[in-house]
C-alpha cells in the first residue's frame, strides 16, 4: 500500500537564532518533503513563534497563497492587553488566514496556559472544532491535564513529547480521548504498536519536526510498523486530515533513490546494514534506567532487525552501561553465544574496584570480543585516565573499536584527540555526532584529522540536511549508522539515513560498509 503522508509539525520562515546550515525557505522545506515522499504539511511560521503571532500569521497567509501543499497552522496567544485578538475575534481571523489548526507557545510568549489566561480561547477552538497543537517543551503536564479536563471536546495534539516521557504520554492518552501525539520525538521502543493497541491507531498524527528533524525518521516508524494498512494510513495522514476537517493531500512519489523507496514500502533493506550502537536488555526486560523499553530483549530485537533488514549489531546491554558493568558483560556474552550477529561491547567501571586489565584480558584476549564502550556520565572517570591504560593498550594491540559517549563530559573532544593520537589502531566512535550541526562540525574536525576517528550518528533529533553536510565534507567513509535501541526505537533512526538526499553508495557506506571494514580489522595485526 502506498501511504499518503500529511506532516503535522513543520515550521517555515525565519525563526530567530539558527545554524546557517538549517533550512527555512518554503522551497527548501518542500524539497525535503519530496525526498521523504510527504504529500503535504501543516505549517506555522518562525515569525509567529519567535517574533509575534499577529505578524507571523500574516506571513503565513502569504505563504499559503503560493504553496498548495501547505496547510495553515495559526499561532495564538492571550489578547487582553491588545497584543493579540480577543477570544471572540480570533476564530474569524484564523479562518480568514486559511488556517485549519491553532498552535500556542506559552513559554516563548510569556503567558501561563491556565484556564484563567487561556480558557476563553480554548472554548472558542472547542466550539469551532479546530484542533490545538502544543509543543511539549512549552507546557507542563498539569496544565495539559487542565485543558483536557475543562474542554473535553477540544482535540489537543501534543508535539515533541520525548520517548523518555512515554509513561506520561500513555497515562494521559488513556484518560483523555481528546489527546493525540505526533512522532517527532516520541521514539520509545514499539511506541506505535503500543499506542495502536492500547488507545487506537486514530490517536497518532505523523509529525516530523522539520526543519530541525529529518522527515524520513517519523515516516519510517510508520512504514515499518506492525500495523494494518488502514492503521498506517490513519497515522500517516488520515487522523490529521480528520482533525483539521480537510481532504488528504494528493499523493506524491518519493523523489529519492532505491534504498529510500524500499524503506517507504516498509521492506527489509537489501543492502548490508550494521547497527553500530545498541543496548538490548535482559530477556523479558521492558525497562531500563526508568525508561520504557518494551520488548527490548534480544529475541524481540532480532525480529525487528530482520523486518528492517539489519544484518549485524554491536550491543552494550543497558544494564552494563547504566548500573552494573560486570553483569552487563555477562549478558553481552550470552547474547553473542545465542546470536552470531551480536558484536558485544565490553564495559569496565573502575569505581567499583574492578581490575581493569584482568577484565579486558578476559573478554578481549580470551573471548575475542572486539568492542569496548566508555560511558563518562555513569562513572565520572575521564577516558584518558591512567586507570584505563591497560584496557586501551590491549584494544590498540588488537585493532579493536570503541564507542565513546560524550554525555556530560566537559573535556570530551580534547581527551578524544589525546586518545586518537596515543592509540592509532583503535577505531574510536564519537558518539551522537548527529545531534546538531555544531556538534557534527566540531567532531568532523577530529574525523578529518585522524584516520581512526569516526562519527556515530544516533540521537533523537538529527536535523534535516546534517547527513548531507557530512557527506559534502568528505566524511561518508567516516560516518556510522546506529540506533541506541531499545532506548529509542531503531526504525526512526534507520529513516534518517534511508531518506537522506545522498547517493546510494554513500548510504551503503553509512548503513554498514564502514562498520564492516572496522570489524574486519579487529584481531588482525
Amino acid at each position: 500500500m502506498s501511504l499518503i503522508y500529511f506532516d503535522s509539525n513543520v515550521c517555515i520562515g525565519k525563526r530567530g537564532p539558527k545554524d546557517s546550515r538549517e533550512i527555512w525557505k518554503s522551497e527548501d522545506i518542500l524539497e525535503a518533503l519530496d525526498h521523504a515522499g510527504i504529500a503535504g504539511a501543516l505549517v506555522y511560521t518562525g515569525w509567529a513563534r519567535d517574533y509575534a503571532p499577529v505578524y507571523g500569521n500574516e506571513r503565513l497567509y502569504e505563504e499559503l497563497k503560493n504553496n498548495p501543499r501547505f496547510y495553515g497552522c495559526y499561532v495564538i496567544a492571550p489578547g487582553y492587553t491588545g497584543s493579540f485578538l480577543k477570544p471572540d475575534e480570533f476564530i474569524a481571523d484564523l479562518k480568514a488566514k486559511g488556517a485549519v489548526a491553532a498552535k500556542m507557545f506559552p513559554a516563548t510568549h510569556c503567558f501561563s496556559p491556565t484556564e484563567t489566561v487561556m480558557g476563553e480561547y480554548y472554548a472558542e477552538l472547542e466550539k469551532a472544532g479546530i484542533p490545538l497543537l502544543i509543543d511539549k517543551a512549552q507546557i507542563q503536564w498539569p496544565d495539559i491535564d487542565s485543558i483536557l479536563s475543562n474542554h473535553p471536546k477540544l482535540n489537543v495534539l501534543i508535539q515533541g513529547a520525548s520517548w523518555s516521557e512515554f509513561h506520561n504520554v500513555a497515562a494521559y492518552m488513556k484518560k483523555y480521548k481528546n489527546l493525540y501525539t505526533d512522532l517527532s520525538q516520541m521514539q520509545a521502543n514499539f511506541a506505535v504498536e503500543i499506542i495502536a493497541k492500547e488507545f487506537g491507531a486514530d490517536r497518532v498524527c505523523m509529525g516530523s519536526g522539520l526543519p530541525l528533524m529529518c522527515p524520513g525518521a517519523a515516516r519510517a516508524f510508520i512504514d515499518y510498523g506492525r500495523l494494518s494498512d488502514e492503521e498506517k494510513q490513519l497515522m500517516a495522514g488520515g487522523n490529521l486530515a480528520r482533525l483539521c476537517g480537510v481532504e488528504l493531500p494528493k499523493q506524491v512519489e518519493v523523489k529519492n533513490e532505491e534504498i529510500a523507496k524500499q524503506a517507504s514500502e516498509g521492506k527489509p533493506l537489501d543492502v548490508f546494514v550494521f547497527d553500530s550502537h545498541t543496548h538490548f536488555i535482559e530477556d523479558g526486560g521492558n525497562n531500563g534506567g526508568g525508561f520504557a523499553m518494551v520488548k527490548g530483549d534480544l529475541p524481540n530485537m532480532q525480529k525487528l532487525s530482520d523486518e528492517m533488514g539489519v544484518d549485524e549489531y554491536a550491543v552494550a546491554p543497558w544494564l552494563g552501561i547504566w548500573t552494573d558493568c560486570e553483569a552487563g558483560n555477562e549478558i553481552a556474552e550470552d547474547m553473542a553465544k545465542r546470536d552470531s550477529r551480536v558484536y558485544p561491547y565490553i564495559l569496565i567501571n573502575p569505581t567499583y574496584g574492578t581490575d581493569v586489565e584482568k577484565e579486558a584480558i578476559k573478554y578481549h584476549i580470551e573471548k575475542k570480543f572486539p568492542a569496548m564502550k566508555m560511558f563518562y556520565s555513569r562513572s565520572y572517570v575521564r577516558y584518558n585516565d591512567p586507570i584505563f591504560e591497560p584496557w586501551l593498550k590491549i584494544a590498540n594491540d588488537n585493532h579493536l573499536f570503541a564507542l565513546m559517549d560524550s554525555g556530560g563530559y566537559p573535556t570530551y573532544l580534547a581527551d578524544m584527540e589525546d586518545l586518537a593520537k596515543k592509540y592509532p589502531n583503535i577505531s574510536f566512535f564519537l558518539d551522537h555526532a548527529g545531534r546538531n550541526f555544531a556538534c557534527a562540525e566540531s567532531y568532523a574536525v577530529l574525523a578529518k584529522k585522524y584516520p581512526n576517528v569516526y562519527l556515530q550518528l544516533t540521537f533523537t533529533s538529527v536535523p534535516e540536511g546534517l547527513i548531507e553536510y557530512l557527506c559534502r565534507e568528505g566524511l561518508a567513509d567516516k560516518t556510522l549508522y546506529g540506533t541506541d535501541a531499545p532506548m529509542r526505537d531503531p526504525r526512526p533512526q534507520l529513516g534518517w539515513v534511508a531518506f537522506a538526499n545522498i547517493s546510494t553508495e554513500d548510504k551503503k557506506k553509512i548503513l554498514g560498509g564502514n562498520m564492516r571494514a572496522i570489524a574486519d580489522r579487529c584481531f588482525k595485526k
